[in-house]
Formats: structure tokens, C-alpha cells, sequence
């Protein structure tokens, strides 16, 4: 009876610092001993991002965020600092979830970005 109760709430306790230490394992600064097990599509102020690996500024434009997806990751995969684990993780995540959290029009400014659209 009783005892059986007390032990359902620990578990959960267990379960909650589980997922927070999961959330505390994300990071947008991956460093060289970090296993990479994911790449997390992240839509969040610029401010908030600008310590981040891989990122681009969205501003409200003409241009799909299809294609500012299809851009961006391009742009990411063509950065000469990333390793083959990171290439290989941004190419795994599906078209869908990269859009998903975008608003409809959007304009996409990033440092050498003319130089990957001249490329296509």
C-alpha cells in the first residue's frame, strides 16, 4: 500500500533529472571532445544565438523558408571549421523539421553568403 507510493514519486523524481540533464547535454558551442549525437534545428533571437556554431539571421523577406533552409544549410556545410561528424549530422536532419519552426517569408543575411549563392 503506502510504501508502494512513496517509491512512485522517487522514480519520477529520477525521470525529471533525467530529461534535465538531457536539456543541460544540448549545446550550440560543440567543442572537440564532445560526442555529437544530433543536430537540433533551433528558430530563437539572433542575441541568443550569437555564440553558436552554425547560425543565420532571418529577417521577414520575399524568400521561402524552403529554400532559406536549403540555403542556410548549404552555407553550414561549405564552413571549412566543421568536421566530417557535424556535415553529417546536419545532412540527417529532414527538410521538414529544419522549416518547420520558420516564419512563411523570410530573407536570410549571414557573413559569406553571396559567396555560396554565386556558387549555385
Amino acid at each position: 500500500g503506502a510504501d508502494d507510493e512513496g517509491g512512485g514519486e522517487e522514480e519520477e523524481k529520477i525521470v525529471v533529472n533525467d530529461e534535465t540533464d538531457m536539456l543541460d547535454s544540448l549545446t550550440g558551442i560543440p567543442v572537440t571532445e564532445d560526442e555529437l549525437l544530433f543536430a537540433v534545428p533551433v528558430c530563437a533571437p539572433y542575441s541568443t544565438l550569437v555564440n553558436y556554431k552554425f547560425k543565420v539571421k532571418l529577417t521577414p523577406g520575399t524568400g521561402k523558408r524552403g529554400k532559406a533552409c536549403k540555403t542556410a544549410l548549404s552555407m553550414f556545410l561549405a564552413d571549412k571549421s566543421s568536421n566530417s561528424r557535424e556535415k553529417d549530422l546536419l545532412k540527417s536532419v529532414k527538410d521538414q523539421d529544419l522549416a518547420r519552426n520558420l516564419p512563411g517569408k523570410v530573407k536570410l543575411s549571414a557573413p559569406h553568403l553571396q559567396k555560396i549563392r554565386s556558387k549555385k
